[in-house]
């Protein structure tokens, strides 16, 4: 199934680009770049040839999707492990 902005928060983010446009760290706001890795927690973000990691809870960012499209998400939508998150959503539809 291809990526949209409406089931982004079901499908592996690692690939997207992605800017940080809310947090509790008022430092980070603006953080933009690549994710090159994902855990339960964090994201993991290829930023100017430097490894930055970034909270996902009580963080809000933007996701460009492969088409162009943006969309926002909250960090809390997102957290945990993407293979469970993009599980649920495959359990969900052929339970149907």
């Amino acid at each position: 199934m291809r990526i949209t902005p409406p089931n982004v928060v079901n499908h592996e983010l690692i690939g997207l680009r992605v800017t940080l446009v809310k947090s509790t760290n008022s430092d980070a706001v603006g953080l933009s770049g690549r994710i090159i890795d994902e855990r339960r927690n964090i994201f993991k973000l290829e930023c100017c040839g430097q490894e930055k990691t970034v909270a996902k809870h009580r963080n809000t960012f933007e996701f460009t999707m492969p088409e162009g499209d943006k969309v926002r998400v909250a960090g809390d939508l997102v957290v945990g492990r993407s293979e469970d998150r993009v599980g649920k959503s495959l359990r969900k539809r052929h339970n149907r």
